[in-house]
């Protein structure tokens, strides 16, 4: 594999599947009884969470959707917007994962702990129901992805995004050496507003040798499913967050329906 190679496939994974899997979370305690809807309504905090054993806890409420459901979902966005999007399933994502995995071995990050950017969380994602779509966006060099994870409880999914917003002390910015090249990756908060009931907005810049790349993020709890919104950068930041809100606020409509 070319050194140009090897970083796109660095890259492809921590913009896009990222985005399918997010990245090793602990379990938290039950979130507080106020929703949270917008990011920089919290500080980053400054700790790095550890993998949920087993996925989410056993002791769910049952609002927790199947992998169909979740399909239904990402398709009626996708009709309803004409995205012409891939809908890609709950098997196809862990199909998908796996090879990643083997594609970014022998990658280094450091910060070792922020490795959890670019390879899947199995820990994560065994107890969640997933699904996924992707299409052409704004961005020349890398499609939107939008992500669901569903899990056994809306206190499981809540825990994911606080726990993504932990994460920021110690990897808003790492460094992956990739064939004796260095590619630098900061990682901001940024404001965005969704209907959703927890949301943390996320510009990931990575600068690549000969050039640099932008993404916007949107994770957001709505009941027991996560949803991960990733576009990427066009040139202008801010239709690029409304954007990434306007398709969270879509699928969460959606998901409300079920």
């Amino acid at each position: 594999m070319t050194s140009a190679h090897r970083i796109g496939v660095a890259l492809a994974v921590v913009l896009a599947l990222a985005a399918c899997t997010g990245a090793p979370v602990e379990e938290e305690p039950a979130a507080s009884s106020t929703p949270t809807n917008t990011a920089s309504s919290a500080e980053p905090g400054t700790g790095q969470p550890d993998p949920v054993p087993g996925g989410a806890p056993q002791d769910g409420d049952g609002s927790q959707l199947d992998p169909a459901e979740l399909v239904a979902v990402l398709t009626a966005v996708d009709e309803a917007e004409s995205l012409n999007a891939q809908v890609i399933p709950d098997a196809e994502i862990r199909t998908r994962e796996k090879e990643a995995a083997q594609q970014v071995a022998g990658i280094t990050v450091t910060p070792e702990e922020c490795h959890a950017y670019i390879e899947s969380s199995p820990d994560v994602s065994e107890g969640a129901s997933r699904g996924a779509m992707t299409f052409a966006g704004e961005s020349s060099l890398q499609p939107d992805t939008v992500s669901l994870s569903s899990f056994a409880s809306a206190e499981a999914a809540r825990a994911q995004v606080q726990a993504s917003r932990k994460q920021l002390g110690p990897c808003s910015e790492f460094t992956m050496d990739i064939s004796n090249q260095s590619v630098r990756t900061t990682v901001e908060q940024i404001s965005a507003n969704t209907a959703a009931d927890e949301t943390l907005a996320l510009r990931t810049t990575a600068q690549v040798p000969g050039t640099i790349q932008q993404s916007i993020t949107v994770r957001a709890a709505v009941g027991s499913t996560v949803v991960d919104v990733l576009v990427g950068s066009s040139t202008d930041p801010e239709a690029d967050v409304a954007r990434a809100e306007k398709l969270t606020d879509l699928v969460v409509a959606e998901l409300r329906l079920r």
